[in-house]
């Protein structure tokens, strides 16, 4: 099978890391509970079938601090900044109890935040304004009024404001060490290479899924349909990281909404490979009871066998 200049086996096996990041696990700013053993298994897992894993996908969670979750993008009109865990609804954005800053600008390699026809959906006429030099400006309130809309009409959630996380170029970035020396034992030794997959980086949408943020504003935030092909082509995909009720549920369920229902007992979720943000035992609860409605493999690395 051949994706833009790769040619993949369609026997192989590929497992598919979610944010195995260092910030998701004890010590760092957004730790989940029990990832640190998780870490183990999957460290593990990878040590005792390295010749039968044939491709390693890592996601990488990847933010800037005035990412429109994190507390520094607002403010609540006095200078004081939202607590993480804070949900911003909105109400909140209209009736102006939480404002966001009107200074965060596009980093020099972008023209624009958002894409107009990647958007789409009936654009509001006051999203944008124009200034004395005749060029467009985003006006960053009606954005935050669209987005929380946006999402709120999804029914997933609400905005939630999490601690500045995943930094990119930080400690907190990069893949916990005992996972990182196991990808690095199976490359030398397998002769692949691990694949890199960052998400998170737009300042004004939120990429839970490693396949398409929730409120895709560019191409690069659309979903990925090319990762979603060369996926297609495992005989079994592995899946597992960090954390189970939202970056982990939400790879998944995308997955599993595009992939052939004839197949999907090609996809297995390791579920002692991951854990969940205190306070959303039942999101994950639910999510792995749909999983195994819909055919996906719930197994554990005990029981998993390559």
């Amino acid at each position: 099978f051949h994706i833009a200049g790769h040619t993949y086996s369609t026997t192989m096996t590929t497992l598919l890391l979610i944010d195995c990041q260092k910030d998701f696990h004890p010590g760092g700013s957004l730790a989940v509970p029990n990832a640190d053993s998780d870490a183990e298994r999957i460290t593990q897992f990878i040590h005792q079938n390295a010749t039968s894993i044939h491709r390693i996908v890592a996601t990488m969670d990847s933010h800037h601090p005035l990412h429109i979750a994190h507390p520094s993008f607002w403010s609540d009109g006095q200078g004081n900044l939202p607590a993480p865990f804070t949900v911003i609804s909105m109400e909140d954005v209209v009736e102006g109890r939480w404002i966001p800053r009107e200074d965060v600008k596009p980093s020099a390699r972008e023209s624009l935040l958002i894409e107009d026809d990647i958007l789409g959906g009936g654009i509001p006429s006051e999203l944008y304004s124009t200034d004395e030099t005749g060029n467009r400006q985003l006006n960053m309130k009606q954005w935050c009024i669209e987005y929380t809309r946006r999402l709120e009409a999804k029914g997933k959630f609400s905005l939630m404001i999490w601690p500045e996380h995943c930094l990119v170029g930080t400690e907190g970035q990069t893949v916990v060490r005992s996972i990182c020396d196991a990808m690095m034992e199976w490359s030398r030794k397998t002769g692949g290479s691990v694949e890199w997959v960052n998400k998170g980086q737009n300042l004004l949408t939120e990429n839970y899924s490693a396949l398409c943020a929730e409120v895709p504003v560019t191409k690069g935030t659309s979903f990925n349909y090319e990762l979603l092909e060369s996926l297609k082509t495992s005989e079994k995909l592995i899946m597992c990281g960090q954390a189970l009720s939202h970056c982990v549920q939400y790879t998944v369920r995308d997955i599993a909404e595009h992939w052939p229902k004839e197949e999907m007992g090609k996809l297995v979720v390791l579920k002692d490979c991951a854990s969940t943000i205190p306070g959303f035992e039942d999101a994950s609860d639910k999510f792995l009871s749909d999983m195994v409605s819909a055919g996906v493999n719930v197994e554990t690395t005990e029981t998993l066998t390559l």
